[in-house]
């Protein structure tokens, strides 16, 4: 899913997650997965569907809302949820702005060609939903009641979206207009619903959320929990890209928002004791073996060889002799692209000698 939207009724309706429209968008995504590029029939179920929560007979909905500053408020049901956030979006669908007429700056009323609110997502990552879901199963082999283990899990995901909303209206000073935890998903997720439209009609904040997208943001954690693909560089290549348009040193918004959820998760697990931490430790294990095998089963894949090799054969005429030679040697995709990257790496470092010897050359005649 997207991590910033802007909603319009259809996206409220989304965000009850109980609602016959989440249902159906629900259904849509896993159909759309189910067809590849190519004509081959993926799996039935996404990978990560291992990682969803098991809380079988604790009583939960598919989400927990919530409306205004989340913190403090009560929740509400789903629909009062999309009601409050339908009236919000009407009420703010014009905003007071500066127009300047003759030698006068004049207040005029804009109406607004986007929808007034919108929503931030923070999810949980694969690690937290396998650590969760540990927790829940040694709390019933521990004969504690359903509504305690309930009220357990769901004090602990409250304590993390307070955290998450809290920074964000740090961060942007955006009006906070409700909050949900979203259940049903591959990953327990957060959402922020926030408008840059006070309830005074006046513009508040930046104009822009300064955002690096969901998957910069899931490697970054990836790679912090050790289990990132050493020879990806895209997230290194996509934050400097970052830097140079907002400024060295800046911070993704949706990086810190995922950074927030990670640092109060931490302390979760640290204040349920050593061992907690232990099983913690072992669930990031487990996860950096998953995500192993995942990028083995991928090149084994059908459907991924076929396409690799429709790559190969496009690049093969364009590489030296020797290489194309070296190619023909290789049976299997994993093969064939460990010769391209040794074969690139040995040039890299012959064009590097090459253009150091001059220097030297010309510093020794000096």
């Amino acid at each position: 899913m997207s991590l910033h939207r802007q909603l319009n009724s259809e996206g409220i309706r989304h965000a009850n997650a109980d609602s016959a429209t989440h249902e159906r968008h629900v259904r849509q995504r896993k159909e759309k997965f189910g067809v590849e590029w190519i004509p081959a029939v993926a799996p039935e179920e996404n990978p990560s569907s291992v990682f969803k929560l098991r809380a079988v007979g604790l009583g939960l909905g598919n989400g927990v809302y919530f409306t205004g500053f989340a913190a403090k408020e009560k929740g509400v049901t789903g629909k009062e949820f999309e009601k409050s956030l339908s009236a919000i979006n009407w009420e703010r669908r014009w905003n007071f702005g500066k127009m300047k007429r003759g030698d006068k700056i004049c207040t005029v009323r804009r109406k607004r060609k986007d929808p007034a609110v919108g929503e931030t997502v923070v999810n949980l990552a694969p690690w937290q939903m396998s650590f969760v879901n540990r927790e829940l199963e040694l709390w019933e082999q521990a004969n504690i009641l359903p509504e305690t283990r309930k009220a357990m899990l769901l004090g602990m995901l409250d304590s993390i979206r307070q955290s998450v909303v809290d920074e964000f209206h740090q961060a942007t000073e955006w009006d906070i207009v409700g909050s949900y935890i979203h259940l049903d998903s591959n990953k327990i997720h957060f959402g922020v619903v926030h408008s840059r439209v006070s309830h005074e009609n006046e513009l508040i904040g930046e104009k822009y959320l300064r955002t690096v997208g969901p998957w910069s943001v899931a490697q970054g954690r990836i790679h912090r929990v050790g289990a990132s693909d050493p020879g990806d560089l895209r997230l290194r290549h996509n934050l400097e890209k970052f830097g140079k348009r907002h400024g060295e040193g800046t911070v993704p918004l949706d990086v810190r928002l995922h950074s927030v959820a990670d640092t109060r998760f931490d302390e979760l697990v640290s204040s349920l004791g050593e061992d907690a931490g232990q099983r913690f430790d072992l669930a990031k294990s487990e996860y950096r073996e998953w995500k192993k095998c995942q990028r083995d089963a991928f090149v084994r894949y059908p459907g991924a060889q076929r396409g690799a090799w429709d790559v190969l054969r496009m690049v093969t005429p364009l590489l030296p002799v020797q290489v194309q030679m070296a190619l023909r040697m290789a049976r299997t995709a994993m093969e064939a692209f460990n010769v391209i990257k040794t074969s690139i790496e040995a040039i890299s470092g012959v064009s590097r000698s090459e253009n150091t010897e001059p220097q030297l050359t010309k510093k020794s005649s000096l």
